[in-house]
């Protein structure tokens, strides 16, 4: 069928966030920066992938990534064949044992995409799903001034969005009014997340959530350092509010070890900690197994989220889904994917099933 890999090129997507995101870990960036990746098979089929710099997060830089896919991956998978998925990262995996998980998530959703095109099936599919319609999203406010996050929150209740993450971790005072007013104004029928984002100790975390649990917290992601799985499973046993981790999961490994443990009820899937979809559904399936549910959250562009979509389709104890950055973003490099009433949707397609723009499928910013 001519599917070995012809060319694997790389550049770079810059647009600007008309919604900065402030956490715990840092300020909102109102500059965005995105690796994209333009495959090319032997019979033409191109396929798109991306991945967004968060250094803070997986410690890879927009200029490692690049450096990444350019020098060291394109070379090893030029004639891989796209339909030897499980094949092309076994030898990543050799390559990079344990790092450059975003460089090989933008890869990995490239060939996800050239394969679906090239079989005629939407990713969902190849994932052992099919498309399902539109995604119930929810949304994150930023921490910061009790009346700012009030009203960012009235925001999003206006915009449709019937779940919203509340970024806390900073200023534990401020953050307990502001989610005191959100609850009283919108009423029970709104479900509320909390993420801090690695931001407290111990026991300030134990503190607030024990003032936050009359206000109906639906889960509480990330509150203590990645590493502190200990930590997390004894503050599992004291809170009445469910644990989620998300900095301390990025493979199927982590997700294991975390169960394991007993430190945590839910896990935040990021492709881009794990190294794409390939890993992503591995994580998934040990989460249902273990009777484990997750989120899938996404700092993508149209084309990230949109692989997300096909990720949740394909595994529904992902039952969390929070896929609406593109909808922050002032450009995105595709379109199809669509924000309406708090709900993302994608065209039933081949592939990832976006429309790309002209300019990266003639690739001429691409090397």
């Amino acid at each position: 069928m001519g599917l070995q890999i012809k060319s694997l090129a790389a550049a770079v997507f810059a647009t600007t966030s008309r919604d900065p995101l402030a956490t715990s870990m840092h300020a909102g960036m109102v500059e965005q920066r995105f690796m994209m990746v333009r495959l090319e098979t032997e019979d033409g089929t191109l396929g798109f992938g991306e991945a967004a710099a968060t250094p803070f997060i997986t410690g890879e830089t927009l200029e490692t990534m690049l450096a990444v896919v350019r020098g060291e991956i394109a070379p090893l998978l030029k004639g891989h064949d796209i339909r030897d998925v499980q094949g092309m990262h076994r030898r990543l995996d050799r390559l990079f044992p344990t790092g450059n998980r975003s460089a090989i998530s933008a890869v990995d959703m490239a060939v996800h995409d050239a394969l679906g095109q090239a079989l005629g099936v939407p990713v969902s599919v190849l994932l052992g799903g099919a498309p399902a319609g539109e995604v119930e999203s929810s949304r994150a406010i930023s921490t910061g001034p009790a009346l700012e996050m009030a009203a960012a929150a009235r925001r999003n209740l206006a915009a449709g969005y019937r779940t919203i993450k509340i970024k806390v971790g900073a200023d534990a005072a401020s953050e307990l009014v502001a989610i005191r007013a959100i609850r009283e104004e919108s009423g029970p029928e709104l479900r509320i997340k909390l993420d801090a984002n690695q931001g407290w100790t111990f026991a300030e975390a134990a503190r607030f959530l024990e003032a936050a649990e009359r206000f109906d917290i639906h889960v509480i992601e990330q509150p203590l350092k990645a590493g502190d799985l200990r930590g997390s499973a004894e503050l599992r046993r004291r809170a009445t509010i469910p644990v989620m981790l998300d900095e301390g999961i990025h493979s199927p490994a982590d997700a294991l070890r975390a169960i394991g443990e007993g430190a945590c009820d839910y896990i935040n899937i990021k492709l881009l900690k794990s190294g794409g979809l390939y890993y992503g559904a591995q994580i998934a399936a040990i989460a249902r197994a273990a009777g484990v549910g997750c989120q899938i959250g996404t700092l993508s562009t149209s084309i990230g989220s949109a692989a997300a979509i096909h990720l949740i389709h394909a595994h529904p104890v992902i039952s969390l889904p929070e896929v609406t950055w593109p909808d922050r973003l002032v450009r995105n490099p595709a379109s199809g994917f669509a924000v309406k009433n708090g709900r993302a949707s994608i065209p039933e397609a081949p592939g990832i099933g976006l429309v790309v723009e002209d300019s990266m499928r003639t690739g001429h910013e691409f090397i």
